[in-house]
């Protein structure tokens, strides 16, 4: 294929976040992945990516939190969400759309998906997953402690298991997970080793937890509590974005200008 024919078939909005993302002044000390970023570029849905961004508002600080997750989410480092776990994340996410806002109830809920394992009798339930681009602050403490996303997992696991016909609530990929499982089975359990991945951008410093927390917000008695939560690698992993914040940021600019 030619060069002219190859330029056709980007569509332009990529080409937009490429021009932006190569003009973007890396952190000090931070060094970008281009392959890993290109190998998420190529995974994208561009015809959607403006629109699904653009959606929960056109803040600066929304947009660059809604684009950030998009990458996470088509980063092939951290998995492939099934359909299953994408109707789980999106019930968590609005119960009201399926008719479960009372059953449900409104809890914290992550981000990015619900990491679940099929077993022989059930489905497991073994983490979730959640972006920060900022700062941790206070809001962040709480979503990743024990009455936050855990205690929102449970609550969904306890009204999905109750369903007699997930169908009838347009649950059509808890309905088929359902048909394959035998009678009176749970469908859903949570993993005794149930913990939390926090992905951050790129050019932050994992292995200093430390430095994570927005210190501004907490007292000292606080900063040690959530730091003692981060360094708990039983309930929280941290991993880093192919992205960074200056890199989001530019891409984030050039996205509201189209």
């Amino acid at each position: 294929m030619r060069q002219t024919e190859q330029s056709k078939a980007v569509h332009p909005d990529r080409q937009a976040l490429e021009r932006a993302l190569g003009a973007a002044v890396p952190e000090k000390g931070y060094r970008p992945d281009r392959v890993r970023q290109a190998t998420i570029f190529d995974r994208m849905d561009w015809a959607t990516l403006k629109t699904e961004v653009l959606r929960e508002g056109t803040e600066g600080k929304q947009v660059r939190g809604k684009l950030f997750e998009m990458f996470i989410q088509n980063d092939p480092e951290f998995g492939q969400r099934s359909p299953l776990e994408k109707e789980l994340l999106a019930l968590a996410h609005n119960p009201d759309a399926f008719g479960l806002g009372r059953e449900l109830g409104y809890h914290r809920n992550p981000d990015l998906a619900f990491l679940i394992v099929q077993k022989n009798d059930s489905i497991v339930i073994e983490g979730v997953g959640e972006s920060k681009l900022g700062l941790l602050n206070e809001r962040s403490f709480k979503q990743l402690s024990e009455t936050g996303f855990a205690a929102g997992v449970k609550a969904l696991v306890d009204v999905v298991n109750t369903l007699s016909d997930p169908a009838m609530y347009n649950l059509i990929e808890v309905a088929r997970a359902r048909a394959a499982l035998p009678e009176g089975t749970p469908l859903l359990t949570i993993s005794p080793e149930f913990s939390q991945l926090l992905v951050v951008p790129a050019n932050r410093n994992i292995e200093w937890k430390s430095t994570l927390i927005n210190r501004r917000e907490f007292s000292e008695e606080g900063r040690k509590k959530f730091y003692d939560l981060l360094t708990d690698t039983r309930h929280v992993n941290t991993a880093r974005a192919a992205f960074s914040t200056s890199e989001v940021s530019a891409m984030s600019q050039a996205l509201m200008r189209l």
